[in-house]
């Protein structure tokens, strides 16, 4: 127990009121952001807001005590009251033991429930990447989707059709890292004019290629970002962080100090209670066959494990304006896969006057080797096996070679496709029809 502090008072309180102290105290150090990070839910939150209203240490203990009030927090504001600004943090606890809740109390818990912004991809708060290979629209793609949030429309519809993901609007904020303002008011403008509703003035603003720079490597540049995001206007509800690696400052985003940057990333997503989206890079030379597709995410493996979602984006590789989105790695229910064309107007520039994605039906790689390996036979009526794997692989050149083979063997053992045996042992393939005429 802490020397001026009655026995009731819980190492969680203790720790917050020296921290607090020293941040209202005239003669105070700021904590490090290492100090905040030990604390969690209200009490971090708490500390947050003081630290959102500058370095004035008066307007710091008014917000401090209005905080303390609304949350109903008065046993904090005494323990501020007795609390040592100087010492030292590392000393004191946050905890006196494991902190433990029986389900019998859970069974009949009120917990809140997930509340969604892009229902199964996106709540808040939360962090979840979008990545894939540079010119795979996954820029565009997350574009599509923040001007639908802000103005609360169903994503992803088909043509003419209400049948989209369910959205709930919420107020936007993109960090542009990477395109330059002139390329960004544009391609804001071209996916507005599709859309064809007016979005509501501050909804969705955009801060481009921002000065001072991101740079999460640097000691308190989280607690900074929340006090930006807050300036911006309260109630945001999605971040966009286009795109990642522009944020890593000193820190190799291939080493395992790029946990220390996805922490900082979820103490913001939690201090301002905002959905953060990273648009982030797939790595070179990773095809198909190149291992699960989780494994493209470029950087280290904290990354992935820092967020709750990861989905991946391709570009069709013979239709350019087609993509498919896919949930890698999901924490909780699944996402679906969405494939979407993408419909553009330009101008004599070739500058975006008018963008949008629309949805349209999904089909697998299995299910695109039997199509393609169907009307291979339908239009030569016959084929041998290797002949075959190259009519399909000159029709659909995203399909590998054992794609091929796995689906020609699923047709033959469905009966769908029929062989007979020429010459040498080699098997020349019909459809089933044709067989049977």
């Amino acid at each position: 127990m802490q020397k001026g502090f009655s026995e009731d008072t819980t190492p969680k309180i203790n720790y917050a009121a020296h921290l607090l102290r020293r941040m209202i105290d005239p003669a105070g150090i700021d904590p490090i952001p290492a100090d905040i990070a030990r604390l969690q839910g209200p009490l971090f939150d708490v500390v947050m807001s003081v630290l959102s209203e500058g370095r004035d240490k008066e307007r710091r203990k008014t917000r401090m005590l209005a905080e303390l009030t609304a949350r109903d927090l008065q046993i904090l504001e005494e323990a501020v009251k007795r609390a040592d600004s100087s010492a030292d943090l590392l000393t004191l606890q946050t905890s006196s033991q494991w902190e433990v809740f029986d389900l019998a109390d859970v069974a009949h818990e009120d917990i809140p429930k997930l509340e969604w912004i892009v229902k199964y991809f996106l709540h808040r708060p939360s962090l979840v990447v979008f990545f894939g290979k540079p010119k795979h629209k996954k820029t565009l793609a997350v574009l599509d989707m923040c001007n639908h949030i802000a103005i609360g429309d169903k994503w992803m519809s088909s043509p003419g059709g209400r049948d989209g993901i369910e959205v709930t609007a919420a107020r936007v904020v993109w960090l542009d890292l990477e395109n330059g303002p002139r390329m960004m008011k544009r391609r804001m403008q071209a996916f507005s004019k599709a859309l064809g509703v007016e979005t509501p003035r501050g909804w969705f603003k955009t801060v481009s290629m921002p000065d001072p720079w991101i740079d999460l490597s640097r000691e308190g540049e989280a607690a900074e970002v929340i006090e930006r995001i807050k300036a911006i206007g309260e109630g945001t509800g999605v971040i966009v962080l286009d795109h990642l690696s522009q944020v890593f400052g000193s820190v190799d985003e291939n080493s395992p100090l790029a946990s220390a940057i996805m922490d900082s990333l979820r103490r913001i997503s939690e201090a301002t209670n905002t959905a953060i989206i990273l648009i982030h890079h797939a790595k070179k030379g990773q095809g198909k066959d190149g291992g699960a597709p989780e494994d493209m995410l470029r950087g280290s493996g904290a990354i992935l494990a820092g967020v709750d979602g990861a989905f991946l984006v391709e570009r069709d590789s013979t239709d350019k304006d087609q993509v498919t989105i896919k949930p890698v790695a999901v924490r909780g229910p699944d996402a679906p896969i969405i494939s979407a064309t993408f419909t553009y107007e330009q101008d004599e520039n070739l500058d975006l006057t008018s963008a949008r994605f629309w949805r349209i039906a999904y089909r697998s790689i299995a299910a695109r080797a039997q199509d393609a390996i169907i009307q291979a036979l339908q239009k030569e009526r016959a084929l041998n096996h290797t002949n075959l794997r190259a009519k399909v692989k000159e029709m659909d050149t995203s399909l590998s070679d054992a794609n091929i083979r796995e689906a020609i063997a699923r047709l033959e053992g469905g009966g769908e496709i029929v062989f007979s045996v020429a010459a040498k042992g080699a098997k020349i393939y019909k459809l089933k029809e044709s067989e049977d005429e």
